[in-house]
């Protein structure tokens, strides 16, 4: 008897449990629940539930794409520029450079933050916003230091090595497509990138500077950093307001740049003059935009596209050697720069108009 009542009283429960989830708002059709683990990430940088072989991703809409190619493009002058305002002040010390614009631009970040009302404490997915500026903040002092010890051609070729390595962990990671558009812009921009930095490696000089081959390693961590930085970004979306994962990386490059100045062995020097102090402050103003801006057009557009725009940046640097520097202009950077501006606005104006050539991998 005793066994039969329990019986009874193990049937009633199941009944009961039923019940209450087929009652439940929460239920996805009759008697099913709503199963969370199977959210995915949309286009636009929010988590939707759903797999996403059973419902496919929503077009992005075209606005959002000029919003976020337009960012990226913008980022890309910033860096520039930023890249410009260092190469003139190269009296000062490059960790000390990197520590007091970051240091700065995160207060200055951190006083939006506060006007704003968001908290820099309690947000979600804390784990991909520290990755993130980790990343970010490893990448910085890898590619500073790959540029003092190494060949500029063969720093910059390395480095910029990072859009192939973004598609690949974009297509594995996010399962972003990658289209005709994308291969025609990672191979003009290689190109192009070799044509202007003239590796020695590719391009042998007698007067080419010797260097262990390990050296190599160091900008290709930095390539590989800036990648995974950027689908980490990805995954944040717009679930944590720009500006706090702005905050956290800027902090984190400040301490980056903390190393750099032990790893160097320079002592801190006081800059006597007004203008390199201007231009400090104006770099603090310049990378606190900068990073929003990537970190923003992120949450519009994917990974494999944003990466291959900051292509940009040789080309604006290029262009910023021959006119600020006046450094003479050779007829391979030309071509070189012909070829990034060629594949990166194909890619931009497919992305604008949604087309792809109708091939995708």
């Amino acid at each position: 008897m005793a066994q039969n009542s329990a019986s009874l009283t193990m049937q009633e429960l199941s009944k009961a449990h039923e019940n209450v989830i087929i009652t439940n708002p929460n239920v996805v059709g009759e008697g099913k629940s709503k199963d969370l683990s199977t959210d995915v990430l949309t286009d636009s940088g929010d988590v939707s539930p759903g797999k996403q072989e059973d419902k496919p991703t929503a077009k992005v809409p075209i606005l959002n794409r000029i919003k976020g190619v337009s960012l990226f493009v913008f980022a890309s002058i910033l860096a520039s520029t930023y890249g410009g305002f260092v190469k003139y002040m190269d009296t000062l010390p490059s960790g000390e450079v990197v520590l007091v614009t970051c240091s700065y631009a995160a207060c200055l970040i951190g006083l939006f933050i506060s006007f704003q009302g968001h908290s820099v404490i309690s947000f979600p997915r804390k784990k991909w916003v520290f990755l993130r500026c980790a990343l970010a903040s490893t990448a910085l002092p890898c590619k500073v230091w790959s540029v003092q010890n190494m060949p500029l051609g063969n720093a910059t070729a390395l480095i910029f090595t990072s859009p192939i390595m973004t598609c690949v962990l974009a297509r594995v990671v996010l399962k972003e497509k990658i289209n005709l558009f994308h291969i025609f812009a990672i191979l003009a921009g290689l190109a192009g990138i070799i044509l202007i930095a003239r590796p020695t490696f590719i391009f042998p000089s007698e007067e080419a500077e010797d260097y262990p081959l390990w050296y190599n390693i160091v900008p290709l961590i930095a390539a590989l950093c800036l990648s995974m930085a950027y689908v980490c970004q990805r995954l944040i979306g717009t679930a944590v307001n720009c500006l706090v994962v702005t905050f956290y990386g800027l902090v984190c490059q400040s301490l980056a740049g903390i190393i750099l100045q032990a790893a160097t062995q320079s002592s801190y020097v006081n800059p006597s003059c007004y203008t390199f102090r201007g231009m400090l402050l104006l770099l603090c103003f310049l990378q606190a935009i900068a990073f929003c801006a990537i970190n923003k057009g992120l949450s519009y557009e994917k990974a494999a596209t944003v990466s291959l725009i900051r292509n940009l940046d040789t080309v604006l640097a290029f262009v910023l050697q021959v006119v600020i520097f006046k450094e003479a202009a050779e007829i391979l950077s030309l071509i070189g720069a012909a070829l990034i501006m060629i594949g990166t606005i194909s890619l931009t104006l497919s992305k604008m108009f949604g087309v792809d050539c109708g091939v995708k991998f």
